[in-house]
């Protein structure tokens, strides 16, 4: 019966190991997938294209360190934040001014394109009837033109049948 039992024991102890190698591999992906690569490229950390990566070499590296003495994936994060600062993760934390500095773009397209369309809507209604008349005691009546003395206009029209003469 013992002989039996370490038998089986041997046969299923490989698939022991190998689930809690995909367990560990699972949790690197996701720790290397919440950090940012440090060498400039804008990567995670798993993804990093930067052949021989000092960074993500030594970021990886120490994730599956950590994971082997059997740290959580949140401690193992936070371990990086303090050790790099918030600029290691790939958005700001939800608090404080990283928050709203993260927020204030958007805030800001959100108020210029209100501010664009009240304009534009404000143009195309045209203007309001008080805006239009200058004086509210001429409401109903033509604008005036400007008064021309008769002897200016024979002045102009004389001038014009002298030029037409002498063309």
């Amino acid at each position: 019966m013992a002989a039996a039992l370490l038998v089986g024991l041997g046969l299923i102890g490989p698939f022991v190991g190998a689930q809690e190698a995909g367990e560990d591999e699972a949790a690197f992906r996701r720790v290397s997938n919440r950090l940012l690569c440090q060498c400039g490229c804008s990567y995670m950390v798993l993804s990093c294209n930067h052949l021989d990566c000092s960074s993500a070499t030594y970021i990886r590296k120490t994730i599956r360190t950590s994971l082997a003495a059997g740290k959580t994936e949140d401690a193992i994060v936070a371990g990086f934040v303090e050790q790099y600062g918030a600029k290691i993760l790939p958005e700001p934390p939800r608090q404080g001014f990283s928050w709203m500095a993260w927020l204030m773009p958007f805030a800001a397209l959100l108020l210029g394109g209100g501010a664009v369309s009240y304009v534009l809507w404000r143009w195309k209604k045209g203007p309001s009837a008080e805006e239009f008349v200058e004086n509210p005691s001429e409401q109903g009546t033509e604008p005036a033109s400007p008064e021309v003395s008769p002897a200016l206009v024979e002045k102009y029209r004389a001038q014009i049948d002298r030029d037409l003469e002498n063309e």
